[in-house]
C-alpha cells in the first residue's frame, strides 16, 4: 500500500521495452484489471533515465509521479496545495493518524467530510500527476517492472475508482500537440538548457530571468528536471523558454538519442538466475556481471513470466524453492519446444545425490553444488553460452 514506500518485489527484474511498446503494456494492465505498481526507468537519452511510477487499482490508474509517496506525504502535499492555511493545524492530527494503519483513502475521506479538501481537488491533482508521468514516458524506450499489490489504498472520488483513461489520454494528446508546436525552439521534452553565454546574459533585461538562467541552466538538467524542482507544469515552463530562445536569451541542446550502434560489439549473453535466496542471487550477479547480463527471478512464476517475454541464453535454477521447485520448472520448460535446447544449470545442495539424479532425469544440462565456486560458475556459463548470444 502507499503506506509502505518500499515495494515488495524490488528484487523483480526490470524488463526492457521499446518506445512503441509502452501504450500496449498499459493497455494490457487495463485489460487484466491489474492492481499494483508499474515502475518505469525511462531512457530519455543515452545513459540518462527518469524514474516514474504509475499505481493501478482494478485496471485503472490512480496515481502517477516520479516516486511512490506514502500516506503522510500525500496528505501534506494536497493540503499544502489546496488549503495551505490548514497545513500547520493538520500536522498534529496527521502524526497521530499515521500511528494507525488507516489507508490513504480513510484519511482523505475524513478530510473531505470535514470540508478541508474535495474529491474534485484530489482527482484534479492526481490527474495532473499521471498526465505528467505519461507524457514523460511515452515515446521513449526504457525498462519496467510491475509489482502486483491487492491492497492499493489510494483511489478516487465518492465512487472509489481510478481516473478516467479516455480523459487522461485526451489530455496527453492535446499537450503533445502543444509540445510539437515549439519543437523548432525546444527540440524535445527532454531538452537540456545550456549554460548561458556572456552575450546571452547581456541581452536579458529582467533580473529574475538572468538569475533563473544562472541558477538552473547547467547543461545537465532537462526542462522536466527544472520544472519538477520548481513544482511547475513542464509544458508551461517550456513555453516560457521557447520565448526566451526566440529572444536569444537561451539555447537548448537536443537530448542525445538512444541509438543502437550498427557495429555494436557482440552483445553479452543473457542469464536468468532463479533462486529464492537474495544472498545467493547477489553472489551470482557479482560473479557473472563481467561475463553476461544477469536477470533475477525469486520464484518459478516470475521466471515463467520473464521467459515468455525475454529470450535468455542460459538458465540457473535452484532445485529447492517454495511453491514450484526447480525440478518441476525444468520439467515444464523441457516440454515446451522453444526451451528444448536452452542450457539449464541446476544448483543442488552438496550432499543431495538424489537431487542430482532427478535433475538429470528432467533434462538439466548440468548441475553445480552449493555453496557455489565462482570460478566454476563462470566456466560453466561461458562453456554453454559460447561467450555470446546463442543463435
Amino acid at each position: 500500500s502507499m503506506g509502505d514506500v518500499l515495494i515488495p518485489g524490488e528484487t523483480l527484474p526490470l524488463i526492457p521495452y521499446q518506445s512503441q511498446d509502452l501504450a500496449r503494456l498499459i493497455e494490457s494492465f487495463r485489460q487484466q484489471q491489474a492492481s499494483g505498481t508499474l515502475q518505469l526507468e525511462v531512457e530519455v537519452q543515452t545513459g540518462k533515465y527518469w524514474q516514474r511510477v504509475l499505481m493501478w487499482y482494478k485496471g485503472e490508474i490512480t496515481y502517477g509521479g516520479n516516486k511512490l509517496i506514502d500516506r503522510g506525504e500525500l496528505i501534506r502535499t494536497l493540503v499544502q496545495k489546496f488549503k495551505p492555511e490548514y497545513a500547520p493545524s493538520i500536522e498534529g492530527w496527521l502524526i497521530q493518524q499515521l500511528v494507525y494503519p488507516h489507508s490513504s483513502r480513510d484519511l482523505l475521506t475524513f478530510l473531505v467530510q470535514r470540508q478541508v479538501l474535495t474529491w474534485e481537488q484530489i482527482d484534479t491533482w492526481a490527474q495532473g500527476q499521471v498526465v505528467f508521468a505519461l507524457e514523460q514516458a511515452i515515446g521513449f524506450p526504457g525498462k519496467y517492472r510491475f509489482v502486483p499489490q491487492t491492497d492499493v489504498d489510494f483511489y478516487h472520488g465518492a465512487d472509489g475508482c481510478g481516473l478516467n483513461w479516455q480523459q487522461l489520454m485526451m489530455t496527453v494528446n492535446t499537450r503533445q500537440q502543444y509540445w510539437s508546436k515549439i519543437t523548432n525552439l525546444i527540440p524535445s521534452i527532454a531538452a537540456v538548457p545550456l549554460p548561458p553565454t556572456p552575450a546571452m546574459l547581456a541581452k536579458i533585461a529582467e533580473v529574475a530571468i538572468e538569475q533563473h538562467s544562472r541558477k538552473w541552466f547547467d547543461g545537465q538538467r532537462t526542462i522536466v528536471d527544472i520544472a519538477t524542482a520548481l513544482e511547475r507544469d513542464p509544458l508551461q515552463v517550456a513555453r516560457s523558454y521557447a520565448q526566451w530562445v526566440q529572444m536569444g536569451w537561451m539555447h537548448c541542446q537536443k537530448p542525445i538519442d538512444v541509438v543502437v550502434e550498427p557495429q555494436a560489439p557482440a552483445e553479452l549473453p543473457i542469464v536468468l538466475s532463479v533462486d529464492d535466496s537474495p544472498i545467493v542471487q547477489t553472489r551470482i550477479k557479482r560473479a557473472l556481471s563481467d561475463h553476461c547480463e544477469v536477470l533475477l527471478a525469486n520464484d518459478a512464476m516470475s521466471a515463467l513470466h520473464l521467459l515468455a517475454r525475454q529470450p535468455v541464453d542460459l538458465l540457473l535454477l535452484d532445485v529447492t524453492m517454495p511453491g514450484i521447485d526447480g525440478i518441476e520448472l525444468c520439467q515444464t520448460l523441457r516440454r515446451m519446444s522453444k526451451f528444448t535446447h536452452l542450457p539449464i544449470v541446476m544448483l543442488t545442495a552438496k550432499d543431495k545425490s538424489y537431487d542430482r539424479a532427478l535433475a538429470e532425469m528432467v533434462g538439466a544440462t548440468e548441475y553445480l553444488t552449493k555453496p557455489l565456486n565462482d570460478e566454476k560458475l563462470v566456466a560453466i556459463v561461458n562453456q554453454y553460452t559460447k561467450g555470446g548470444h546463442i543463435q
